[in-house]
């Protein structure tokens, strides 16, 4: 059986704390830009196949 973790000191668990907050930002802007881009991609080839360009 293992023994119970140690407590994480003010430290740890405010540098735990600003690593999630800036991943989950990270990944927040990756998603949004990423699709930005996917739907502009998506409008071109719609808008292409609509004019017969």
């Amino acid at each position: 059986m293992r023994d119970a973790p140690e407590p994480l000191s003010p430290e740890d668990e405010l540098r735990l704390a600003f690593g999630r907050a800036i991943g989950f930002t990270i990944a927040a802007l990756g998603l949004l830009l990423g699709g930005g881009v996917l739907l502009i991609l998506l409008a071109a080839i719609f808008l292409r196949f609509m004019f017969g360009g």
